[in-house]
Order: structure tokens, then sequence, then C-alpha cells
């Protein structure tokens, strides 16, 4: 990952007119030509690691939105992906969305083209929403009819949810709850290696500060008492304890026989859990899952076995 000659004069000329310009109007000349690049996965990729708050490897040839561009006046109301959002650019996927105009492009396009009308998708970790409003979009575009679930248990994340449902008119149900094995509470800690505003890295086994306690269900639970009779797509993204709630839905698996899951599998994330990626496998090999490789960096696609 490098930037070329001219890219790298351009990117300095814009450091140098910076003072000038001010935060808002420096990072939205680079969000415009970061969003060019990124029509790409190679693009892509390097306007993730601009945007960066910790870089996996040094990479001295390839320039970094400076920190002060978001964390001054971090609040921004931006059109990304078609979607009218209020963003917090303290938060690393908020950021990525707005510098790159996408997150998780190929998870993205595994929802929208997997999607037929009257599906019903589970988003488990919603976040701020981006993939359970893709998914609500697209059952819109497609005729209308279906349901969005979007479990995700933090006050400001599910409010975020519900508040760009209702500001693009899309039926998205939040349920303001996480996803687990049995029923109870849990906390939820920040990492202190990145910001405390960036929620994505919340997580029940994280080691910094608690940030949240919130109600776990499990959705064979939330299921039987919500009457859910069809399941068709489900998206599991919890930092770590996605076997966990896995556990909690095998009965849902078995009865309604979704025919995808999209699943965040990430070695350094899955240590800090219950469980590794072999122990999620042998369980999904339970339910009747099989891999069928990966959408996205990170995260593995399982469709029913034939």
């Amino acid at each position: 990952m490098r930037d070329s000659a001219l890219q790298r004069f351009l990117w300095r000329l814009l450091d140098h007119a910076a003072p000038l310009l001010g935060p808002r109007i420096s990072r939205a000349v680079a969000a415009a030509a970061m969003r060019l690049g990124a029509r790409t996965p190679r693009g892509y990729m390097k306007g993730v690691y601009r945007v960066a708050r910790r870089r996996p490897v040094p990479m001295p040839y390839l320039w970094k939105v400076p920190e002060a561009w978001w964390t001054k006046v971090p609040r921004v109301r931006a059109r990304r992906r078609g979607l009218r959002l209020d963003l917090d650019l303290r938060d690393n996927l908020q950021r990525t969305l707005y510098f790159t105009g996408t997150y998780e492009p190929g998870l993205l396009a595994l929802i929208e083209s997997e999607l037929r009308p009257g599906d019903v998708m589970v988003d488990v970790g919603a976040h701020v929403g981006v993939h359970a409003l893709t998914a609500a979009r697209r059952l819109r575009d497609l005729g209308g009819g279906g349901r969005v679930i979007a479990f995700e248990p933090t006050d400001d994340s599910s409010a975020a949810v519900r508040a760009a449902a209702e500001r693009n008119d899309l039926p998205v149900e939040v349920v303001r709850a996480g996803l687990g094995e049995a029923e109870g509470t849990i906390e939820l800690r920040g990492d202190p290696r990145y910001g405390t505003f960036d929620a994505g890295v919340r997580s029940q086994f994280g080691d910094g500060d608690v940030i949240a306690r919130a109600p776990l269900l499990t959705l064979d639970g939330w299921a039987a008492a919500a009457g859910l009779d069809r399941l068709d797509v489900v998206k599991i993204d919890i930092e770590g304890a996605e076997i966990l709630a896995l556990r909690g839905m095998r009965e849902t698996l078995r009865r309604l026989r979704p025919r995808v899951l999209a699943i965040e599998v990430k070695d350094v994330v899955m240590a800090r859990g219950p469980g590794d990626e072999a122990a999620l496998h042998a369980l999904l090999a339970e339910c009747g899952y099989v891999s069928h490789g990966q959408s996205e960096r990170h995260v593995e696609v399982f469709r029913r076995r034939p």
C-alpha cells in the first residue's frame, strides 16, 4: 500500500492548504478524492488505512488523514450509499464510511444480492445500521414486504439506527439487546487502544472501561416470544461473542433454516472470547451449515448443507 509520486504531491498540497481551509473543508476534499479511489478493492483498502487510528504495519508511503480533521467538529451530516446519515467521525466505522463512501463493500454486496422479495433478515450487532439500512432499502426496491430486525445493545448505537431508519423512511425493527446463549445482562467494555467513541470495538470481552450495560437475549427465546416464522439472512458481528449468539439460536436455525449466514471470524477477536474458529465451524456443521468462503476480510459466509 503506497501512494504514487503524483498522489503524494497532491496530498501534501492539501496538507499545506488545510490551515486556511479548516478541518471541515479539508476533510470534505479528502473524502471526495478517497470516494473516487474506493471504487476498486485496493483503493477502498487504501482508504481504510488512511483513516485508521492504528495501522497493522508501518506504511510510510501512504498518506494518512490527520486526526484533527475528524476530532474537531466530529459530527457531520452526509449522504453515503444513497442513505442520509448523521455520522460521528470519532468512530472508525463511521469515519471509514464518510471518507471512502462505503463500509465492508463485499458484505453489503452479498446482502443486496442475496435478498429476495419478502425475506426476513436479522442483523446481530447492528452498530449504527449500515447493513440493516442497506437490507431494508433493498427489500423496498424489490417491491416491499419482508422484515429487517436489528439487535444492538447500546443506547447510543441503537438510537442511531432508529434515527437513520426514520430519516430514510426505512422499516428497520430495532431491539436494544445483545444476543447470547442465555438470557441475562452484559457489560460492554471499550478497547483502550481506540477512542471511547469507537463503538465498533466494544465487547463483553474487552479490557477497557465499562461503556454500557444491556439486556442479553437468546434468538431462540426472542423468536418464540415474537412468533418469528421466517428467517432468510443472518449477519453476526459482535466482537468475539459470535459463538455465544449462535449457541442461543440453534433451534431457530434448525426450525427456520435461513439460507445464508455472514459471520465475523477474526482470530485476534475470537481469542478473547469462549470459542475459536474450529468450534464455530463445528457448531454450524451441527446445525447443517458449511462455509462458502469470505465475502469480506474476516467475514465468512455459511450456507445450508444440500
